[in-house]
């Protein structure tokens, strides 16, 4: 089975490098915008308790992919930024080897840019709803959650199973497992709150979608 040997940052792949360009223009733009604009992201991009006052429908459907783009801090952003490109690109790859070598139907309909995407937000997206579950069984009705860590923990677990199928795929997924649960142990220690559930819900998007989209063992690169 032929795999790529190319490095791992190979900026040929663009759409990775699209996203973390589009999180560092996301959080310039927010330091110099407006107080009036920042009230608007506050309501509309920050992801909120599904029973928290002052939230709608609306702001609920518009934070669930908006707050994908903003980030706490500088630390938060190139965090988030190395992980979507690293793995992008590695993920992206490994979707074009797969094009018409047994993909799914689905697959075989869209370009490697839109498969890439769709896995990217699914993390972003199932990353949020599994944070409004735990916000649920907490019964947390004020909170806020932002990052783009649902779905660069997708593309974690899509470059996994490129670099090692199912195997690689749940040993990257238990390790971050272990991770959350000591940044979460760790937080009275940092004063930084982790919203471990959509890393967890991203990292179970990718999981599911990567036999449908991705080549499993198609590049030599490792992490062991």
């Amino acid at each position: 089975m032929p795999k790529s040997s190319e490095p791992m940052f190979n900026f040929s792949e663009k759409p990775p490098a699209y996203l973390g360009g589009a999180f560092i223009l996301v959080a310039l733009l927010v330091q110099f915008m407006p107080r009036a604009l920042e009230r608007m992201i506050d309501r509309y991009a920050v992801l909120r308790p599904l029973v928290m006052e002052s939230t709608t429908v609306l702001t609920h459907a518009i934070s669930l992919i908006g707050h994908g783009f903003l980030h706490a801090d500088l630390t938060h952003l190139l965090i988030n930024t190395f992980m979507t490109i690293a793995f992008g690109i590695v993920t992206l790859r490994a979707i074009k080897m797969r094009r018409g070598v047994a993909a799914s139907k689905l697959a075989k309909k869209m370009s490697p840019m839109s498969q890439f995407f769709i896995l990217f937000f699914a993390g972003i997206i199932i990353g949020g709803i599994f944070q409004w579950g735990w916000w649920a069984i907490s019964q947390t009705d004020i909170a806020g959650a932002i990052g783009a860590s649902g779905g660069a923990s997708a593309l974690f677990a899509t470059g996994a199973w490129a670099m090692g199928g199912r195997n690689q795929m749940i040993k990257f997924g238990l390790g971050w497992a272990v991770i959350n649960a000591v940044l979460v142990v760790a937080e009275p220690i940092f004063g930084t709150s982790i919203a471990w559930p959509a890393h967890i819900g991203g990292y179970i998007a990718g999981m599911i979608l990567a036999p449908r989209f991705v080549k499993p063992n198609a590049t030599s690169f490792k992490i062991t």
